[in-house]
């Protein structure tokens, strides 16, 4: 193993300016050690220890454009089978090719994609520093974020998702025998999480109703209407740090503010400031049907057709106001929505509805 990481570091970056940015497979050390040697390896060690079939090995240089920070991942059978979902074990090549890291990590490209570059770095620190809480770390691991030497984007995210890693620098490589100690243990630590959290890690950090409410505001601010647009998030049940709740998806609640204009739905002269996200009047997305009511219903209740817009006191006076005072409010919604919701496969009887308000409900609905 250490040849091949040698390989790595010796000729890697060469190989990028020759390829000026593209991701074309040649036959040289680094892509020969990276996308053959080190996954074999990998492959060799797991099957002699009878746990091959459980995890698929990849070398990565990039797609389309040539990786500034190439890795070969091991990716675990009902957990993930590439580096943007789930978490994974990787080896992780800085940018400079001064050091690599053997990381347990997280794919971080779906939360991107759901809320923010920023909010999905935060929120992959969040659940690294929990996961960590769950695992016996050796002494020489290094835990949390790392440092790949780089300004990408996808760098970053990296840096950032790491839970627990072993170091290795281009002047002090691990012998064959540390190396597979090192994955060994990773190994453990991945199998402990995999039966503990599943497929993803999300429940290990929460996300508070102002930063879903802020993230939706920017995505409405910055995108352009698509009222069809649904995202599947409440049929994708999560325990937040042993609180049952639900996956809303920012974007279908963005889609719905869009559509209502940045106006409240129940009453469009409702006067409300205008918020940091491009200067838009600041409103609120809130599930008509409370997503806490999504084990009663067989579609999803995270669809466009049950989120409406409100102004922020309409939207407190949905959870915490009297029920005669909001009672005519919630069934002119519903009345307005019925028909849209049908078309979701959501039926639900006004008195029924009426009860989902009737008792304590928490603001994160």
């Amino acid at each position: 193993m250490q040849a091949e990481i040698r390989d790595v570091f010796e000729h890697y970056y060469k190989t990028r300016i020759r390829l000026s940015g593209r991701a074309k497979i040649l036959d040289t050390p680094d892509h020969t050690a990276l996308l053959s040697e080190i996954p074999r390896q990998i492959q060799a060690h797991l099957s002699a220890r009878g746990r091959a079939h459980l995890y698929k090995i990849k070398g990565s240089i990039g797609l389309g454009n040539i990786a500034r920070v190439p890795w070969v991942g091991v990716f675990r059978q009902g957990v993930t089978e590439n580096a943007e979902n789930g978490y994974y074990i990787v080896l992780l090549f800085s940018e400079d090719m001064s050091r690599c890291y053997l990381s347990l990590n997280q794919g971080i490209t779906a939360i991107e994609k759901m809320y923010t570059k920023q909010f999905a770095r935060r929120k992959m620190l969040e659940a690294a520093a929990e996961a960590l809480k769950r695992l016996n770390c050796s002494p020489e691991a290094h835990l949390g974020k790392i440092d790949l030497a780089s300004t990408g984007d996808l760098a970053r995210a990296y840096e950032a998702a790491a839970i627990v890693s072993f170091l290795y620098t281009n002047n002090e490589l691990p012998s064959e025998a540390v190396f597979f100690s090192h994955f060994n243990e990773l190994l453990d630590h991945y199998e402990l999480l995999y039966r503990e959290f599943g497929p993803n890690l999300h429940s290990l950090f929460d996300v508070s109703e102002g930063e879903f409410q802020q993230v939706v505001l920017e995505k409405a601010a910055a995108q352009a209407p698509n009222v069809e647009l649904d995202v599947p998030g409440a049929e994708s049940p999560k325990t937040i740090l042993g609180t049952k709740a639900f996956i809303r998806s920012p974007i279908v609640a963005a889609n719905a503010i869009r559509a209502a204009e940045f106006k409240c739905e129940i009453d469009p002269n409702h006067w409300t400031f205008s918020s940091k996200a491009k200067k838009q009047r600041y409103v609120e997305a809130h599930h008509l049907i409370p997503i806490s009511q999504q084990n009663l219903f067989e579609a999803s209740l995270d669809v466009v057709a049950n989120v409406v817009s409100l102004c922020a006191t309409c939207h407190r006076m949905m959870h915490f106001g009297l029920a005669e005072e909001k009672k005519s409010h919630l069934l002119g919604l519903l009345r307005e929505r019925k028909a849209r919701l049908r078309d979701k496969a959501i039926e639900v009887r006004d008195s029924d509805f009426l009860q989902f308000y009737s008792g304590k409900v928490v603001l994160e609905d």
